[in-house]
């Protein structure tokens, strides 16, 4: 039997143009997470995903990320909420002790948020023994809305109705800096995920795709394409900083045949893959 601990609720963010994402990330979260011990509520619009550890709730039309989600806060018994969105795909064991302890935490010092994967890192440091530091007010993405704990009525204040998941979460960072309440991040990952997430632009990642084979998981590759052009961009990149490109660059004639060069071919690379 399960244990749940009641002070903590986690909540998936999605709809239903994602419901082939929902398959491959609680696969993954289960797996890495099997002793999750909070309650688990996945949003949705009107589509059912049938899993006995998670409950679905469906607010119907969809009236944007912040409105769906106060809806959705309203039906959480727990004061606390573990917020995430269905195309973070956990990779690595989560130390639930670890998380455990950190919602302890936030109830017993009355903090407002913890940031689960430092990005960006705290920018102050903060008495404590977690390994926390502290977001201060005016940091950009104090209120990052990819995966954090949250004092469920704080969250809910700094929401607006009909904000998209990408205003509310900039809005909700402005707003933030009129909360007293700290504001924390961890200083290493508490969940373990890739830093971009697996859908961009209704895209798979092709890291992501390359996880999926990897953990043995079937997706649907007819309704989403792979954006293997981030991949590239990525390569290329890399190569750029190598020492000897560095060298090459600060040539003045030849530096600047090789810049465009490189811009031409990600160009074509670009429209090729479109």
């Amino acid at each position: 039997m399960q244990k749940i601990n009641n002070k903590c609720s986690v909540i998936v963010s999605s709809y239903d143009g994602s419901e082939d994402l929902w398959e491959p990330f609680f696969t993954l979260f289960f797996r890495y997470w099997p002793d999750c011990p909070y309650p688990i509520y996945l949003i949705t619009n009107y589509k059912i995903y049938n899993h006995d550890r998670v409950t679905t709730i469906a607010v119907g039309e969809h009236k944007g990320w912040a409105s769906n989600m106060r809806v959705v806060l309203k039906k959480i018994p727990t004061p606390y909420v573990m917020c995430l969105i269905e195309d973070l795909f956990i990779e690595k064991p989560v130390d639930s002790a670890y998380i455990d302890s950190l919602v302890e935490y936030i109830d017993d010092k009355k903090v407002a948020y913890i940031r689960l994967f430092p990005s960006p890192l705290p920018d102050h440091d903060f008495t404590n023994n977690l390994n926390l530091g502290l977001i201060s007010k005016g940091a950009p993405y104090r209120a990052s809305l990819t995966a954090a704990l949250w004092d469920k009525k704080i969250l809910n204040d700094l929401l607006v109705d009909g904000e998209n998941i990408w205003q509310a979460e900039l809005g909700g960072t402005e707003r933030s800096n009129n909360v007293s309440a700290p504001f924390l991040s961890v200083k290493k990952p508490a969940l373990i995920y890739h830093d971009r997430t697996a859908v961009v632009a209704g895209k798979w990642m092709y890291y992501a795709v390359k996880l999926c084979k990897r953990e043995g998981l079937k997706i649907d590759l007819k309704k989403r394409k792979i954006d293997y052009f981030w991949h590239i961009n990525l390569r290329f990149d890399q190569f750029r900083k190598y020492p000897t490109m560095r060298k090459i660059r600060s040539i003045p004639l030849v530096g600047t045949i090789s810049a465009k060069v490189f811009r031409f071919t990600l160009d074509a690379m670009r429209r090729f893959l479109q």
